[in-house]
């Protein structure tokens, strides 16, 4: 079912012996056939699926006057000042010095007739985006750093930020709209292009949706997932009031956050995650429609269908880029390579396809690479997760990161034969749950085949941070607090109303590790790893339990045995807990007051219980009921007495 053949095998099977040579041209034949039939099942489909784009996207605004502020050396300042200075309100501030020896540019600058006059400030901070960029610098005299907008224009902001330097100020892979780091000639020269044209309103589209209720970075003052932190190139994702937000002004929508949050907390939304799949499966069930067979897709970013991008193997992009691959390669447009994660990339293997590749512009060490390497690691290892899965269920490896020339070679080498498809993908569903859903009808296949060369394991090894696997207990020391159940974000943990019962859901498990962390005994552990049943996967088990224990007064359940056990063991000797003190540590609550109100618990509590008199205000439990200064209570001090007595 799975086997892997070659194109210029021409689906002969090598396990048979050669074929005469009239048969071996029929089926030459034949493959000829279908290789234009694939072709032309490409040329048709594309032209009834469009790109999946949100029609009406939500976008964020952004406002510029053109109020530039230039660092840098001061030789570098003057010659990008010269060029602009007429086209934008313009100020310089010195970051640092200019070189030691006289260069062509500082001989330049030497010759301008106008230069402007530069601030020599130490440069405090600066961040913020096109139209909002805050400057602070530091001026003698002054105890808080002062806003150089304010000094230079009298506003709060500068609009535009030139950077000079040889490192820019500003360090995340991907800067801020309305922020240039020009370190070289080219760089400069785009930049004073562009530069002019930034003044008015502009928008961009909002390219992620947040929903705080499904995220995994904290609880009780303890930090779980951070992953969508770790991995963001732009800084644009901070934690308020343990809360994961997102600067949609500094966003730049590559992508990575959501294809590393493993819970749906953050979404893509440009497109809509359920618009993308719909269109996946409308390419590779149109293209089955026409004919075509072994589907393959092939994922691109918007950029590489921009023509004469100079990163693509051929400069007139995509198009041409097609008429180098067999027909049965699919191209699917998505705004950044890393918006489409493992949900994606499984759901088009149950959807039939026979492999998924990723498009880049560059190998790893082009200068020309647009892909932020934080990306290209959370890529690499989510393809490394996904590719263990479908090893395990026995089909050949499938997902691939790969460049023009990589794609071209790898395309005109092996063929997959696809797995039966999924007759309907649930696009409204979670990341989660688009990926069991996957899994399910791949294992269910996989199951069902008669060609497997043994059986399917029960479970596949992932390194340690996958988002995947198992909660253990050491059922010795765990005392069913429930801890762990209530700070589980997922819901993967759960316990009963009924009965002391520790449970787990696999399925729903991220591996956050906010159970271990709240687990006051340490005797909860991690182990990452993905059950491929999916009837195990998803079926609730018990992870421990206990009968409960039974109040020695009321006979009412309130705790465990084991916790019970380990109050009495720890506050054993304890000065103050007497015999009658362990006592009540078997009691529920209720019963616990009673018995204190009934007997003397000292001077601690109500030394007048032992024969003082009663002051104003007071019940003494050691007078008789007819003593005439009970009497003459009241009936609203008696009972505000009586909730003192019992609080």
């Amino acid at each position: 079912m799975n086997r892997t053949i070659t194109e210029s095998e021409s689906l002969q099977d090598l396990s048979q012996p050669t074929m005469p040579t009239a048969q071996a041209c029929h089926v030459n034949s034949s493959a000829s056939q279908q290789r234009d039939t694939d072709r032309a099942a490409r040329e048709q489909v594309l032209t009834q699926v469009s790109p999946a784009i949100n029609l009406a996207a939500a976008g964020v605004s952004f406002s510029s006057q053109g109020r530039l502020l230039v660092i840098g050396p001061e030789h570098r300042i003057q010659l990008a000042a010269a060029r602009l200075q007429k086209q934008v309100p313009l100020t310089g501030l010195i970051t640092e010095a200019m070189p030691a020896q006289v260069d062509a540019e500082m001989e330049a600058a030497a010759d301008l007739t106008d230069p402007i006059k530069p601030y020599r400030l130490p440069l405090a901070t600066l961040g913020g985006y096109l139209g909002q960029f805050e400057v602070l610098v530091e001026i003698d005299n002054q105890d808080q750093p002062q806003n150089l907008a304010t000094l230079a224009h009298g506003v709060e902001r500068f609009d535009l930020v030139l950077d000079l330097g040889q490192q820019p100020q500003l360090t995340m892979a991907l800067k801020p709209a309305g922020y240039f780091a020009a370190a070289d000639a080219e760089q400069l020269e785009r930049a004073l292009v562009d530069i002019p044209t930034l003044k008015g309103g502009f928008e961009k589209p909002q390219y992620f949706k947040i929903y705080s209720d499904l995220c995994a970075l904290s609880g009780s003052g303890m930090t779980g997932c951070t992953r969508c932190l770790d991995v963001c190139p732009a800084d644009a994702i901070s934690v308020v009031n343990a809360t994961v937000q997102i600067d949609a002004h500094l966003c730049h929508g590559a992508g990575g956050c959501a294809s590393a949050c493993p819970t749906s907390a953050i979404r893509y939304g440009f497109p809509q995650p359920g618009l993308l799949l719909d269109t996946l499966q409308r390419l590779l069930n149109g293209y089955r429609n026409a004919g075509g067979k072994t589907p393959h897709v092939l994922l691109h970013d918007a950029a590489s269908v921009e023509p004469g991008n100079p990163n693509l193997a051929n400069p007139n992009a995509l198009a041409e880029l097609l008429t180098q691959l067999p027909g049965h390669y699919l191209p699917l447009q998505i705004e950044e390579m890393g918006s489409a994660g493992i949900e994606v990339w499984l759901s088009a293997i149950a959807l039939g396809a026979s492999g998924v590749s990723l498009l880049v512009d560059g190998l790893p060490s082009s200068e020309q690479q647009r892909l932020p390497e934080s990306i290209r690691l959370v890529l690499d290892s989510e393809i490394e997760t996904a590719n263990r899965l479908l090893t395990g269920l026995q089909l050949p490896t499938r997902i691939a990161l790969v460049d023009p020339s990589q794609l071209i070679a790898a395309s005109q080498v092996t063929v997959q034969t696809p797995i039966e498809p999924i007759a309907q993908l649930d696009t409204q569903a979670d990341k989660r749950q688009q990926i069991s859903q996957a899994m399910r009808h791949l294992y269910q296949q996989q199951s069902a085949a008669n060609e497997l060369s043994t059986e399917l394991p029960v479970e596949v090894a992932l390194d340690s941070g996958a988002s995947f696997g198992r909660v253990d207990v050491d059922s010795t020391d765990c005392t069913l607090c429930m801890s762990c159940v209530s700070i589980c974000p997922t819901k993967a943990l759960s316990s009963s109303p009924d009965t002391p019962r520790l449970s787990f859901n696999e399925d729903a498990c991220v591996q956050c590790n906010l159970c271990t962390q709240a687990c006051p005994e340490s005797v909860l552990t991690l182990s990452p790893r993905y059950l491929l049943d999916p009837e195990q996967r998803t079926t609730t088990r018990v992870l421990h339990e206990e009968k409960p224990f039974c109040c020695i007064s009321c006979g009412d359940p309130f705790a465990t045995q084991s916790v019970i056990t380990l109050m009495l063991k720890k506050l054993a000797g304890h000065s103050m807990f007497d015999n009658d003190g362990l006592r009540r540590l078997e009691m529920c609550a209720d019963c616990r007051v009673i018995d204190i109100v009934k007997t003397d618990p000292g001077d601690d509590l109500f030394s007048f219980a032992k024969g003082r008199p009663a002051e104003a205000g007071e019940i003494n439990l050691a007078q008789p009921a007819d003593d005439p200064q009970v009497k003459n209570e009241t009936p609203d001090t008696l009972s505000v007495n009586n909730a003192e007595v019992l609080s």
